[in-house]
């Protein structure tokens, strides 16, 4: 996991100021947080809001989880920053974008704009020999998973899923594992556990981290059983290994957040690109004015 870049010490160094403040004269007030290169999350809002690469303003952090980011807005009164819309709490505070609140029904219906799907990739060849893998991509089909995706906050794509049937003999496999999003990883942990307690055997499904690229890494050369993605996966771009298939787990909408004592309640979209590609923006120059 790549460590968190802490892109605002250097600025601190030569200021003489303190990490609530962004930067010398050539910076404006409000704290952008991002995520780290080679983050799903960061890839499909860059993408969504058409942002090169060389044009994003950095800001004072890249940092390597969903929650890192979270708690990094909810400690910083002048902070922006964006993570799945599943993963926010009451810590920070969600804004609409161009009126739009992120709801599952707006992700659902179109309305909110900044979505994305999270996809999982598998060897489809593994399902054979590899009966575990087989009966847990079996469960993320059924309705029993599509239940709890809706219970943790994200978007079904699944149609008239059928129910769960556990297998009658014992499992020959009894761990497999799913590396890659921060923002997937979640609720993959909630499904893991709701299916090793149907499946009615000591199994376990193991979740962790590394981000989308290492996800879809993993899957590509095998390291892992699942690799997890939160940005569409592109077969033949991404994927390269013939044997890899992608499956689309849920949508979800990328929640735009800033701190609770943020007077701000909406952004529109051109405002959002403004602040992504220009660091010496202040909250004014869009209209957010806080109180003495």
């Amino acid at each position: 996991m790549k460590k968190i870049i802490m892109a605002i010490a250097s600025t601190v160094l030569a200021c003489g100021i303190g990490f609530a403040a962004v930067g010398c004269s050539d910076s404006g007030d409000i704290s952008v947080y991002n995520r780290e290169s080679g983050s799903g999350t960061r890839d499909a809002f860059l993408e969504l809001l058409g942002i090169e690469e060389a044009d994003l303003n950095t800001g004072v952090a890249q940092l390597s989880s969903t929650s890192a980011v979270i708690q990094g807005v909810a400690g910083d009164e002048k902070a922006i920053g964006y993570a799945s819309l599943g993963s926010v709490d009451q810590t920070v505070k969600a804004l609409s974008v161009d009126g739009v609140a992120p709801t599952e029904e707006t992700v659902a219906d179109g309305s909110y704009k900044i979505a994305r799907p999270f996809e999982l990739m598998y060897d489809e060849t593994e399902l054979a020999d590899n009966d575990l893998l087989a009966e847990f991509v079996e469960y993320l089909k059924s309705a029993e998973a599509q239940e709890i995706i809706a219970e943790e906050g994200y978007v079904s794509v699944v149609e008239n899923a059928p129910a769960y049937t556990a297998p009658e003999g014992t499992l020959s496999v009894t761990e497999i594992t799913a590396t890659g999003s921060t923002s997937v990883g979640p609720l993959m942990t909630v499904l893991a556990d709701d299916f090793a307690s149907l499946v009615g055997q000591d199994v376990q499904v193991t979740v962790s981290g590394g981000g989308s690229g290492q996800g879809i890494s993993d899957a590509n050369e095998g390291n892992s059983d699942i690799g997890m993605a939160s940005k569409e996966v592109v077969d033949g771009t991404d994927i390269t290994n013939d044997n890899v298939t992608i499956y689309q787990l849920c949508a979800d909408g990328i929640a735009v957040i800033v701190n609770t004592a943020n007077p701000a309640t909406d952004i529109t979209l051109d405002n959002l690109k403004k602040i992504y590609t220009d660091k010496s923006l202040n909250w004014s120059d869009i209209g957010v004015e806080f109180s003495e």
